[in-house]
């Protein structure tokens, strides 16, 4: 089971269109199926015209908002503020069978007191309800007050606990297992980022953020020279600093960005992605110091991927659990250098982000292996137009991209062998990437086919566990 939670201000808005037709029509009957009070169905919006959908929603949706309109909440918040609205989406595989109405009365219940948001026999808990308008998923409104006190409710930790309810769900009802979540997802950008940017017709902002600042942190040695970068390519950085004078952290903006009171729309480091932390990125570079460059890029790069590989498959064959992780988390910044070159690279690089992440509370650390790729990783993004790979590339560009892809799926074995069947999934979908990519480039000559004899197949790492490890294989997610 795949859940989603967004959050926003006007319950009524949502309530409109989970009863209503659907962007597309898609939506089928819809109906409450669970409510706060135990009423469930008896909440259901009463017919008011010829037309499935007309319907009088009025008396549900001042219903839901009473808590708040008696709290003195708005309907309408800043841009970027966490709303009191608290939607749940919560999606069974398509291999799964159908649920009744009843049972998705008790998952929506289940849910709800397993992520901590509504917990069951709380009479003074916030108003909600279950809507139904397909087979395979329900829709869970919340109001975020409540009824009893006029409080807002602040869920703590109600991303990973309600995955862990649908996992206890999806073993009470049969249904197909998913992997626990473990704290590697990436932030996506919320709906009123996505409606923002479609307006404007630009990406939305956090992604275009992520990938400036990335690329200016795989292609700085500091912190001077990555806020120098952002701001050549004229974005707004600002640095928060302590009572000492020390760098604690920074933000970013886009120019033309900005709030409903003209403010610039800020987002920290930290909140684009857990490696953009300034405390992470200081290690980074710390990192990178260790060694010296080498002249030439392309083939230094390459020579060092191949021994991170063979450390990688070291560490999967029996050797020292040296900094496998390590490498892992060291690989991004050479496939984000490399995605200059072309957005198949980029999009790669951007696919394996989440496998180059530590599950929750999994420390790690980059030796020599690990310095060495971020090393040829910012030389390469220095000499980029020195080294002109974007429109046809030679032999040694087409090299690197080989044995990256041979390394990522080394990776991508041994996080699946260490029960990270996320971080194996999102590796694996990166190698395909880079395959595909390297695949439709020719190589200039017969000469340089030795630079890019590396098999495509022949080298590819099983994803099955070792056997006599006695692992068992994780279940993979399903596509929601």
């Amino acid at each position: 089971m795949i859940t989603k939670v967004v959050r926003g201000w006007r319950v009524g808005g949502l309530i409109t269109y989970l009863m209503g037709p659907g962007r597309a029509q898609e939506h089928v009957q819809p109906r409450v199926v669970a409510s706060w009070d135990g009423r469930d169905a008896a909440w259901q919006p009463p017919q008011v015209g010829e037309g499935e959908f007309d319907r009088d929603l009025g008396p549900l949706i001042r219903a839901l908002r009473a808590p708040a309109v008696a709290a003195g909440l708005p309907e309408h918040g800043d841009e970027g503020k966490r709303g009191y609205v608290w939607h749940c989406s919560a999606r069974v595989a398509a291999a799964d069978r159908v649920l009744s109405d009843a049972e998705w009365a008790e998952v929506a219940r289940d849910l709800l007191d397993g992520a901590g948001v509504a917990a069951r026999g709380d009479a003074g808990g916030p108003r909600w309800v279950a809507i139904r308008h397909a087979d395979d998923h329900i829709h869970i409104a919340v109001v975020l007050v409540r009824q009893d006190t006029g409080r807002r409710i602040w869920p703590a930790h109600d991303y990973p606990r309600l995955r862990e309810a649908a996992r206890g769900v999806e073993r009470r009802l049969g249904l197909t297992v998913t992997a626990p979540a473990d704290g590697t997802a990436a932030k996506a950008p919320q709906r009123g980022e996505l409606e923002k940017a479609r307006r404007q017709g630009r990406l939305p902002a956090r992604v275009e953020l992520t990938r400036a600042v990335r690329a200016a942190a795989v292609g700085a040695e500091n912190l001077v020279g990555f806020l120098a970068a952002l701001r050549a390519d004229g974005y707004l950085v600002e640095v928060r600093r302590g009572p000492s004078g020390d760098p604690l952290g920074y933000k970013i903006a886009r120019p033309g960005d900005v709030s409903a009171s003209g403010e610039p729309v800020f987002y920290s480091g930290s909140k684009l992605a857990p490696d953009l932390s300034l405390p992470r990125l200081l290690r980074s570079w710390e990192s990178a110091a260790r060694g010296t460059e080498a002249a030439a890029p392309l083939q230094a790069a390459r020579r060092r991927v191949d021994a991170a590989r063979a450390l990688v498959g070291s560490v999967r064959h029996g050797g020292a659990e040296r900094d496998a992780q390590g490498i892992a988390q060291a690989t991004l910044p050479v496939l984000s250098a490399v995605g200059l070159w072309s957005d198949e690279l980029r999009a790669a690089a951007e696919t394996f982000d989440r496998a180059a992440r530590s599950p929750r509370g999994v420390a790690s650390r980059e030796g020599a292996r690990a310095a060495g790729l971020r090393r040829v990783a910012r030389q390469l993004v220095r000499q980029r137009r020195m080294l002109d790979v974007r429109d046809e590339p030679g032999a040694a560009a087409v090299a690197l991209v080989v044995a990256l892809s041979a390394l990522v799926r080394e990776i991508a074995a041994w996080q699946q062998d260490t029960s990270r069947p996320h971080q194996a999934v999102a590796a694996s979908a990166a190698a395909d990437a880079l395959d595909r990519w390297a695949a439709h480039r020719a190589i200039p000559s017969a000469r340089d086919a030795d630079l890019v004899d590396h098999g495509f197949t022949a080298r590819r790492p099983r994803l099955e566990p070792r056997p006599d490890r006695g692992a068992r294989r994780p279940s993979i997610s399903p596509r929601g």
